[in-house]
């Protein structure tokens, strides 16, 4: 990997424990990405791990060193992800495929009312990408446009159509 593009990963808005698996993937040694990201070995060896025991990543027929460790993970790869990983405070992880669409949680399926297949509305503002359920969506669009809606009183149709029949009868 070129050290253009570890600054890039570094430098990116992913969490620390992707950049870990994103550098990890890139054939960086733990130490080396530890310093990089300046934080502990034990850090950076914790993530790759745990990955390594969520995921299953052990190579197929691989056999464990004599220390008893198993054989290093194959090169970080997004598809080794979940689509959808639970974070904490409502936050999830979501995984983007080749073909650029994410998997909403179930959680925000069902908040949302939605039957598969369905629709929500998105905005990007910044660098953030807010989804929003399309009663959200109805009900700002009331709000927008709560002032021009008729309170009341005659209508101006309604005028005018008297107007016309009076006209036709005068005639």
């Amino acid at each position: 990997m070129e050290r253009g593009e570890a600054e890039r990963i570094v430098a990116s808005a992913m969490t620390v424990s992707d950049k870990i698996r994103a550098l990890a993937g890139a054939g960086h040694p733990r130490a080396e990405i530890a310093r990089l990201l300046g934080k502990r070995y034990q850090h950076v060896r914790n993530v790759l791990e745990a990955d390594k025991l969520r995921l299953g990543t052990r190579p197929a027929g691989a056999e464990p060193y004599a220390t008893g460790v198993a054989a290093p993970p194959p090169r970080y790869q997004a598809t080794m992800l979940p689509d959808v990983e639970e974070r904490s405070g409502g936050t999830y992880r979501l995984a983007v495929r080749a073909d650029g669409s994410v998997v909403l949680p179930a959680a925000v399926r069902e908040a949302f009312g939605i039957d598969l297949p369905g629709v929500v509305m998105a905005r990007l503002e910044g660098d953030e990408f807010k989804i929003i359920s399309i009663a959200t969506a109805w009900r700002r669009i009331d709000e927008l446009l709560a002032p021009y809606k008729w309170k009341g009183g005659p209508m101006a149709s309604d005028e005018l159509i008297a107007e016309r029949r009076d006209e036709a009868e005068r005639e």
